[in-house]
């Protein structure tokens, strides 16, 4: 029975009754209680121990009381303290205290009085100061690290969010200012917890708020002065305030903060006292505490068992004996419909004790347990889920997601790239050990798709040909003996679905290093990217994209392109421009198409992060071909659809603006739902894919197909001497599957880079000149007083303020031939296009296209 009343529920504190034992014999009421002894605040005085009230409650709940000890074991949560009731203590205290040099005036002073006032001052000082609090004794230390550890749960996810915040917003100004403000931010908000929590100055606004109307502290009232109030009440008054006082404490150590993971979440027992009737301090006490849980209607977290060798009580005569466990729920049956009522009195003949009971109290160690958990849990979730929550078994700087290892790393083990991709990273890092470290050496990241959660999904040849060019490049600059580049991986994942985490890493790595020059990669159109791109320009480091061709990427200042991306490739608008001339002139083998006649198929995502095919269908419908029908689609089933229904419309010609993944899809229902002279026109990112398909004689049913490609495909291995280099590169490591369009676009990205550096070089610089910011400002123009010998041709950058990508750059237009009995493998070249400035120094672009 006193199990089930000390045990707590979880949610809602239950009234508790004062249990008199009567008729027992001596020494019962202990024998019911001590069981409970070191599992729960629990005091019983002794019989005849205190002279007075005041005496009691102190050995109660003092600086060395007994309800206030360390004595919840095995649970490690911190016994109750009581600052209200020392406070009122110590105010009674004084009263016995009058100075030797006090005036014959009389003592205790009146609250009015200046002297009484400074003397309480000292007294407080000297009582209740922050050191005097701290040094009093070992329970205040354990309490002031209780408290420290209470607010760190609090104020550490705080922290460690605005560190995430500002950490997105001004990491170009000062790099270590987020994080040291956070700390600032949780070291004082933590200082002033304890401060308030230990001292007990949280809790003195109840002196203001209490029932005893004739004993509150007055607003703005200093805490020395009440307590000359205190010191001239009476004493009844202060002996009920003391009582009062006593049981407010107990209720705020089991309040459920809503807030803050307070340890009283933890306790699964309430407090436990024990007293003798007998002993007429003892009954003061039982008598005030009827007394003010009437008046107040406070609910104590208390059971009070008592001894009281009185008569015992009869049953009524109109009912049937009862069990106590009857009497128990009788009890709380009637108090829950009437208020307080608290003694509950126990006839001592129905008291059953056994020697071998012990108190079955493991859910009571398991909520203590939870508690811990809860509290070890906030401290670490978010710095985890904000820096990165599966960093374990990825490395520094690196985080797991969809089963690889995604951000910043110079280890390959940790990243675990696609099998293709491995000769030619660990060629990558041989050049880099192969550095000379007596020059400068300068940074250049790489951030691209290095695993695939998906194998199927394949995307690495495009990675692999970007880390071909660049290497070459790199390989090539570095045996001029001067500056040297060193080539770091940042790992997006598939579909660049984490470059924004990369970038940030990339950022991080970068911050305050004066010889980080660039990132290259990024090849893919998606808002991922963008944000990435965001994340870099905040930093100020230049981005050089290779295959990257959406209007929409750079534009990530509300509508606003960032000034640090330089595009390798021609953009979508130009692309769309190609179109528009090629259907106007006439596919292979047929007239000029009506816009009436093409259907516009664009992929869409569920998350719609898919930028490239929406872009591009976005910049035919700025043309002559806006009122070309559009078939938007989500995966190959409703591609299949939309290809049935744009045939059935009357299409002559399907314009697919998607991925790769899909182009099989599209042939395949062409060749079985459409009439044989529908025709395919596709945009470039099928180009490798088509290349692969060919090489391979596994393009199903080999249907007609036109395409627009980035590059020059009959040229095939080393048309000019930089497509030579590369292609000796990428043969001495024996790689396979390398996509040529990256690997040109690659190394020319590098070689823009490389091309910037000889322009610093050229000038007085020091150590200290940041390289990033050189580059983006020598980037700007590079190449407009003579072009630079690339790997894709001859280019410059624009002059303009904002946009800034190569320039001129091709386009050509082939098809592939799918006459009967043809024996052609390959692409047949249909025309060219060049793409370059309208006019100097600006972003308007002109697109002339020529075809054979």
């Amino acid at each position: 029975m006193v199990e089930g009343l000390l045990r707590r529920p979880f949610w809602r504190d239950l009234p508790l009754p004062v249990l008199v034992v009567t008729g027992a014999r001596a020494g019962a009421a202990a024998q019911l209680a001590e069981r409970f002894k070191a599992r729960l605040p629990y005091a019983r005085p002794e019989k005849g121990a205190n002279k007075s009230l005041a005496e009691l409650v102190d050995a109660l709940a003092g600086a060395n009381g007994a309800l206030g000890g360390n004595t919840v074991g095995n649970t490690l949560l911190p016994a109750p303290r009581f600052p209200l009731t020392e406070f009122v203590l110590w105010a009674r205290a004084q009263r016995d205290k009058r100075p030797e040099e006090w005036p014959k005036a009389r003592w205790p002073p009146p609250p009015d009085s200046r002297p009484g006032q400074e003397e309480l001052k000292h007294r407080f000082r000297a009582r209740f100061g922050v050191r005097p609090s701290l040094q009093a004794d070992s329970r205040k230390r354990w309490a002031a690290g209780d408290f420290l550890v209470r607010a760190a749960v609090f104020f550490v996810p705080v922290a460690t969010v605005v560190a995430w915040w500002l950490d997105a917003g001004i990491t170009d100004l000062i790099p270590l200012a987020p994080g040291l403000l956070a700390l600032l931010l949780g070291v004082g908000a933590i200082a002033l917890q304890a401060v308030r929590f230990i001292r007990g100055t949280a809790f003195s606004r109840w002196f203001r708020l209490h029932r005893y109307k004739d004993l509150r502290r007055t607003a703005g009232e200093s805490r020395p002065k009440y307590a000359l109030q205190l010191m001239n009440a009476s004493e009844p008054e202060i002996e009920k305030l003391l009582v009062y006082a006593m049981l407010e404490d107990l209720r705020q150590a089991y309040r459920k903060w809503p807030r803050i993971p307070w340890p009283s979440w933890g306790r699964g027992l309430y407090a436990l006292l024990v007293l003798d009737a007998d002993d007429p301090v003892h009954a003061r006490l039982l008598r005030i505490l009827d007394e003010v849980l009437y008046e107040t209607d406070i609910v104590p977290p208390l059971l009070v068992i008592v001894e009281d060798p009185g008569q015992p009580v009869p049953p009524p005569a109109d009912r049937e004996p009862r069990t106590i466990t009857e009497d128990v729920e009788d009890w709380r049956s009637r108090v829950a419909l009437r208020g307080p009522e608290p003694r509950l009195r126990l006839a001592g003949d129905k008291l059953v004790l056994t020697d071998t009971y012990e108190p079955r109290l493991r859910g009571v160690k398991a909520r203590a347990v939870g508690y811990w958990l809860a509290m070890v849990a906030l401290l670490l979730a978010p710095p985890l889920y904000v820096y990165g929550s599966n960093w374990f078994g990825c490395g520094s700087g690196m985080m797991s997601a969809e089963q690889q290892c995604v951000g910043l790393s110079d280890n390959l083990a940790e990243i675990a790239p696609d099998p293709a991709l491995l000769p030619i990273l660990e060629r990558i890092k041989q050049q880099n050990e192969a550095i000379d470290t007596r020059q400068r050496v300068i940074t250049v990241f790489y951030l691209g798709v290095l695993t695939t959660s998906h194998p199927g999904d394949d995307q690495t040849g495009g990675s692999a040909g970007e880390l071909s060019g660049i290497a070459a490049r790199q390989g090539a600059y570095n045996r001029l003996g001067s500056w040297q580049i060193k080539v770091e991986l940042a790992n997006s994942g598939q579909y660049f679905r984490h470059s924004e985490f990369a970038a940030r890493m990339i950022r991080q790595r970068a911050a305050g290093d004066p010889d980080v020059a660039g990132v290259i990669g990024l090849a893919w159109s998606r808002t991922e990217t963008q944000d990435a791109i965001r994340v870099l320009s905040d930093a100020h480091i230049p981005i050089l994209s290779t295959t990257n061709s959406a209007d929409l990427t750079p534009l990530v200042y509300q509508g606003r392109p960032s000034p640090y991306f330089f595009r390798m490739a021609a953009p979508n608008s130009a692309q769309a421009r190609a179109f528009e001339l090629w259907l106007d002139h006439g596919l292979p083998g047929g007239a000029p198409v009506p816009p009436r006649r093409v259907a516009i198929l664009v992929e869409r995502d569920a998350e719609d992060r898919e930028l490239y095919s929406k872009d591009l269908a976005d910049a035919l419908a700025k043309g002559p071909y806006g009122s070309a029908e559009q078939y938007r689609f989500a995966d190959q089933d409703e591609l299949a659809s939309k290809v049935d229904l744009a045939c059935q419309d009357g299409a002559e010609v399907l314009l697919y603006t998607g991925r790769a993944t899909f182009l099989n899809t599209v042939a395949d229902t062409r060749e079985h739902q459409c009439g044989d002279k529908v025709q395919i026109l596709a945009s470039d990112d099928v180009t490798e894919k088509l290349a692969q398909l060919l090489v391979k004689n596994d393009f199903t049913n080999k249907p007609a197909i036109s395409f627009v490609a980035l590059n020059d495909m009959r040229q095939g291995q080393g048309g000019n001497r930089t497509q030579t280099e590369i292609e000796n590169w990428i043969a001495s490591v024996k790689a396979v599957g390398v996509s040529r369009v990256h690997a040109w676009m690659g190394y020319d990205a590098l070689l823009a880079v490389t091309s910037a550096i000889n322009k610093i070089k050229a000038s007085d610089v020091d150590e200290s000149v940041n390289i990033a910011e050189s580059v983006a400002y020598n980037l700007r123009g590079l190449g407009v007083g003579g072009l630079i010998q690339g790997a894709s041709g001859k280019f410059y950058f624009s002059e303009d303020a904002e946009s800034h990508a190569a320039l001129p750059r091709g386009l050509w237009l082939f098809s592939i031939d799918a006459a009967p009995g043809s024996s052609a493998n390959g692409p047949v070249l249909r025309g060219s296009c060049t793409v370059d400035e309208k006019a100097p120094g600006t972003a308007e672009l002109e697109v002339k296209c020529s075809f054979g």
